[in-house]
């Protein structure tokens, strides 16, 4: 639950409350949705109960418009906003068992010192403190209850974590872990892969893969409509667009592009038998990616309007004539080969029957495997980060298959390890000793997080949250 509170105050529906928490709004005639027994009660935190008021008077802090919550029901913006309410009543629950309070000095110091409210002599100004609490239409009570509650959630932040400091056995670890070298074999598998296939080999895959492989082929007409062709002018006048919209309106009665053509005279281009390879003609691109909506259509492009027919569409396979389709298919039984042949690898990786005979075995073959010693987690000079964060998990004599910055794929060995030695002093250590610290904390805090899900039961009322979004609707 804690972490949960702080990711949230990192995530995109955070800066969504922050940026908007100036709209003043307030929900009125709420109270006659909503009545009677368990209707009011949105959710429980053991016998804690969260009543709709409450979930309205949360959105109404956070100036939530009416407008926001209703484009951001589909992506569970009531969930997220009860969420939060569950974690803050949580804390609170928690932090009043503990006993934790906020003192009036804090309070006190808090506000007196803070820049937005100091003046011009350097002291603390109180027409500028009342004057943020007007821009922000929210009262001194309510800011300074937001204040306390701020510094009891860090009071028990600090309760779970404070002070911890990791053990210089722990750091130890984690840097040599962290910094080893690894010495590694490794064999290029982009050199193993099958390139060559028979024209059966190509059959049979045409037929297995033949709904993926065909294309939509499609006759059409089109022109390029300028001012020029319409109204013997370079100007978009207004004539031009009464023409444009003549034509939009002939469309709309039923005219095909032929009848448009004679009556405005406008030279059409014909393509027949037409499907998208690696053409670089953005005209021909818009109406191939518009195929499957309307059969004739006019497109305002800015410096031009586009004005096109489909007449046909058949799918069908194309010859194996056709260059590109070539192309395509032979990457296409590349890219199989190879998934098929690391998904065996992989396979036996996993099941450790993967042993040294058989990588001698792969990389026998032209004398492929390589050496490389990998300095550090950091060092992606070679393999990718996602890749070298697999490799620093595995023993030594293990195998992986990963992948380098341009995506060639790899069978590795760890072959051996070197271990740097570990100084409280040096720069690099002091990073680490804060970096073990944070980790271990973290590691406290989600333990804590497991402790407060067994301690405190959380029910969701389903009914009445699904009224809540009808009635933002």
């Amino acid at each position: 639950m804690l972490g949960k509170l702080r990711n949230f105050s990192k995530s995109k529906f955070a800066g969504l409350l922050i940026a908007i928490i100036i709209i003043p709004f307030v929900f009125w005639g709420m109270g006659n949705v909503f009545s009677g027994g368990n209707t009011n009660s949105v959710a429980k935190i053991n016998n804690e109960n969260i009543s709709t008021q409450d979930f309205i008077e949360y959105i109404n802090e956070t100036r939530l418009t009416p407008e926001i919550l209703k484009e951001n029901l589909d992506k569970n913006i009531l969930q997220e906003i009860l969420s939060q309410i569950i974690s803050t009543t949580l804390l609170k629950l928690e932090i009043k068992e503990l006993g934790l309070t906020a003192s009036d000095e804090f309070l006190f110091k808090n506000i007196t010192t803070d820049k937005k409210f100091i003046g011009e002599n350097g002291k603390f100004s109180r027409i500028k403190y009342e004057k943020f609490l007007l821009e922000n239409n929210v009262s001194a009570i309510s800011y300074e209850e937001k204040l306390k509650d701020a510094n009891l959630q860090n009071n028990l932040f600090q309760y779970v974590s404070g002070g911890i400091r990791s053990p210089q056995f722990l750091t130890r670890n984690f840097y040599t872990e962290d910094t080893k070298e690894i010495e590694v074999n490794y064999i290029n598998l982009e050199k193993i892969y099958k390139k060559n296939f028979t024209n059966s080999e190509l059959d049979k895959f045409i037929l297995e893969n033949k709904d993926d492989l065909e294309k939509d082929y499609i006759d059409i007409i089109y022109a390029k409509i300028e001012p020029e062709q319409l109204v013997n002018s370079n100007d978009f006048s207004s004539e031009f667009f009464k023409t444009i919209d003549d034509i939009e309106n002939d469309i709309s009665a039923g005219l095909n592009l032929r009848n448009i053509s004679s009556k405005y005279n406008i030279q059409l281009i014909e393509k027949n038998n037409f499907y998208l390879q690696n053409e670089k003609d953005e005209i021909l691109k818009e109406i191939y990616s518009n195929r499957n909506g309307m059969k004739i259509d006019i497109l305002d492009k800015e410096s031009f309007f586009l004005i096109y027919e489909i007449k046909k569409i058949v799918k069908k396979l194309p010859s194996m004539d056709d260059k590109f389709f070539n192309e395509e298919l032979l990457d296409k039984i590349k890219s199989k080969e190879k998934f098929n042949y690391n998904k065996e690898i992989l396979k036996k990786i996993e099941n450790n029957e993967f042993k040294d005979e058989e990588f001698l075995e792969i990389g026998s073959k032209e004398n492929l495997i390589e050496k490389l010693t990998i300095k550090s987690k950091n060092d992606n000079s070679f393999f990718n980060v996602d890749s070298l964060s697999l490799l620093y998990t595995i023993p030594k004599d293990d195998f992986l298959l990963i992948v380098d910055n341009e995506k060639n794929v790899y069978l590795t060995k760890v072959v051996n390890f070197n271990y740097k030695n570990f100084s409280n002093s040096s720069e690099e250590g002091k990073i680490y000793i804060s970096r073990s610290n944070f980790r271990l904390k973290n590691n406290i805090s989600n333990s804590y997080d497991d402790l407060l899900n067994t301690k405190y039961k959380v029910k969701i009322n389903q009914n009445t949250l699904e009224r809540l979004k009808n009635y933002f609707k």
